[in-house]
């Protein structure tokens, strides 16, 4: 008679690689940051990151590219990241769990821009852009796809971009070319909060609904605007280089933005101030970025809380990557302490080499990161090393299919 099952009991080296699999594993969660608690999304590079503080080393969350990432919003309580990023043929709306950082596509748009999310009821706005543009709503798992204005008619949302939310007073308000907008959260009582010149396509909008106040982002005149939320005078409250995200974070009373130096050809950076404008500071300097910024709170450590390490660091360094376990990217972060030849390569559990990442290239001083794909290698535990002439380092990852 032919066996069903075979001998439950394991070789010994099969034992080991599960074992030790198994103990990876187990340590990757307990060390894995909180991610729901973490401080400011943004693109640069168009990559999607998350960062917990200026002290800490971005975490990569989605690669854009030729397909841009248009914005970001972030649902702490639940503990997902959604964006809006273009497709092949239109575009996509996504959600990664902020624990382990697997993303799925929730649903599909024309040409989704701006997204805003009202927790409290489960729901999720986004802009579109298409045509004359559209505001549409679904559940927070992309089900049940209403649209709630269309412009084709009277333009009500004729380049629109953005989009936010006041949950607390069921309002939502948009940015439009030439006019900031509102309407009731079903998309009924739509009304003009402001207009401007029609050649203005603000890029960006967020609500201070404490002080009620809109704050946009104002391209053309290069300026950061306010106005009240039930209409009245504009106020400029802070210059602004090609400004494009912008956001509020309530806890500091702090209004964030990007400024997108893509003309200038010198990158980009996000600041932020008071509410009024003033206290303008540089929060981090970016590249290739877009229209999307979240802020949960954000702390610039100063040079006396990071020490010596902080700006150029003490020893070659090679840190845990993240996520760990992962599937099929990660990120490996690693400091050095001068500028040096730098190898960085992966092994599989027999030790051997899968992958070559960095081949003897010379780096500078402080700290880099590379990304690890690993679509075309199996589930197990892989190990990668750096070597310097200052030694050799390694750290283990997990790979989970």
């Amino acid at each position: 008679m032919k066996k069903l099952f075979k001998n439950p009991m394991l070789n010994s080296t099969t034992f080991f690689q599960s074992i030790t699999a198994f103990v990876v594993t187990c340590i990757a969660y307990m060390l894995m940051p909180n991610l729901a608690e973490a401080q400011i999304y943004y693109v640069s590079d168009d990559t999607l990151w998350v960062q917990q503080n200026s002290g800490a080393e971005p975490i990569f969350i989605a690669e854009g590219g030729s397909l841009p990432i248009n914005s970001v919003a972030v649902d702490t309580s639940g503990g997902y990241v959604y964006w809006t990023q273009d497709s092949a043929f239109d575009s996509e709306i996504y959600r990664a769990d902020l624990d382990s950082l697997k993303s799925e596509v929730l649903t599909e748009s024309p040409n989704a821009r701006g997204i805003a999310l009202d927790t409290d009821n489960g729901k999720m706005y986004w802009a579109d852009l298409r045509n004359d543009g559209a505001i549409y709503r679904a559940n927070m798992d992309g089900s049940e796809t209403e649209e709630l204005i269309a412009g084709e008619s009277n333009g009500v949302t004729n380049g629109i971009l953005d989009i936010d939310l006041d949950e607390a007073n069921g309002k939502m308000y948009w940015v439009k070319s030439g006019a900031i907008m509102s309407a009731n959260i079903d998309g009924g009582g739509v009304s003009t909060v402001v207009e401007m010149a029609s050649y203005i396509q603000p890029t960006g909008i967020t609500l201070d609904t404490q002080s009620e106040f809109a704050y946009w982002t104002d391209s053309s005149n290069d300026e950061i605007r306010r106005v009240p939320l039930s209409g009245g005078d504009v106020e400029s409250i802070a210059d602004a280089d090609s400004p494009a995200a912008i956001d509020i974070e309530e806890t500091t009373g702090k209004i964030y933005w990007v400024e997108d130096y893509l003309f200038s050809g010198q990158g980009g950076a996000i600041y932020r101030s008071n509410l009024d404008g003033s206290e303008k500071e540089l929060v981090k300097e970016i590249s290739f970025t877009r229209d999307a910024l979240f802020v949960t709170g954000w702390s610039i450590v100063t040079s006396a809380e990071e020490g010596f390490n902080a700006e150029i660091p003490q020893e070659v360094e090679l840190f845990n990557n993240y996520p760990n376990p992962f599937n099929p990217q990660t990120v490996i972060s690693y400091n050095l302490p001068e500028a040096m030849s730098v190898s960085l390569n992966v092994y599989n559990f027999l030790g051997q080499k899968v992958r070559s990442l960095i081949s003897s290239e010379f780096k500078q001083a402080g700290s880099h990161k590379v990304s690890f794909e690993a679509t075309n290698l199996p589930s197990g535990t892989y190990f990668y090393q750096i070597k310097t002439n200052a030694g050799t380092t390694t750290q283990s990852m997990t790979l989970i299919k």
